[in-house]
């Protein structure tokens, strides 16, 4: 059950989120003593090293946050995800505070994915929520109160864990909203694997034993299918419920054949933004 003392409305972010400061570069920092000139040097400096982490600057109950990847600008956001540019914050935050900070590319992915997202209500009080975050391999965020951490497959990377009794938000990029490009990831990934390996045997084998635990991976129900490489799945198959089945699934299959996904010709879908989240990361 939800907690019901959270609103009913689903929110998007509108403060930046806790981020791990193990390796803040610099935190806190006044423009009047490091000026934005300075400020705007030293960072290209550091993207033409391949700086990959977050800039933040506020004044008062203004924000920004910047994001880099590997020495490229992702971009800037505010409130909501409200695109902002680099001269935007200047002239608007001329007194600001600012920090940088290092992270790892897949914290800043997680941060970048889930900077427009709306908001759902975990399953329970924490830590109720936590074994149904980590069966469902949850992925993004959990907010409650200044509290954030950040999950990938499942599993808590960094960050700090909701209060004993409390309630928290999930922003996470698996949603409907996202839900083309989730299917169109798997089919790709599928369809690769199947051209090195055919997979159809194998997978009614592995799917019929899932089915239990993942009731759209029956092969009587066909809710999820894959014939000859190509996968197919029913419109009112969830997100949240196909992503872990799948994940499972193919999984099992490797197994089943005996092959490791490093065996498989996949290194282009490594590098899309929902092979982090597809549940396949080695734990």
């Amino acid at each position: 059950m939800s907690d019901p003392t959270l609103p009913a409305s689903l929110p998007k972010l509108m403060h930046p989120v806790a981020v791990p400061l193990d390796a803040a570069v610099y935190s806190a920092i006044s423009t009047d003593h490091y000026p934005w000139t300075d400020v705007t040097a030293d960072l290209a400096a550091r993207q033409s090293q391949g700086f990959t982490g977050v800039f933040d600057a506020w004044q008062g109950n203004r924000w920004a946050r910047f994001l880099l990847s590997q020495g490229a600008l992702l971009g800037g956001y505010t409130h909501a995800g409200q695109p902002v540019s680099w001269t935007t914050v200047m002239q608007g935050l001329p007194r600001a505070r600012v920090s940088l900070t290092e992270l790892s590319a897949r914290l800043v992915d997680l941060l970048w994915t889930t900077r427009d997202v709306e908001g759902r209500a975990a399953p329970a009080a924490w830590p109720h929520a936590q074994a149904e975050l980590e069966r469902s391999q949850y992925h993004g965020l959990v907010v409650s109160g200044a509290a954030c951490s950040y999950w990938l497959s499942g599993r808590v990377l960094t960050g700090s864990l909701p209060d004993t009794g409390a309630g928290a938000w999930l922003f996470t990029p698996n949603s409907e909203a996202n839900r083309a490009g989730l299917i169109s990831f798997w089919q790709d990934l599928l369809a690769v694997t199947n051209r090195a390996q055919p997979l159809d045997t194998a997978w009614q084998e592995v799917t019929m034993r899932l089915a239990d635990d993942h009731p759209c991976l029956d092969p009587f129900a066909q809710d999820v299918r894959l014939h000859q490489g190509q996968l197919s799945i029913e419109d009112e198959v969830p997100v949240d419920e196909f992503l872990p089945a799948l994940s499972a699934a193919l999984r099992g299959v490797l197994a089943r054949l005996g092959l490791r996904l490093v065996d498989l010709p996949i290194t282009n879908l490594r590098d899309r933004p929902e092979w982090a989240a597809s549940g396949l990361e080695q734990r």
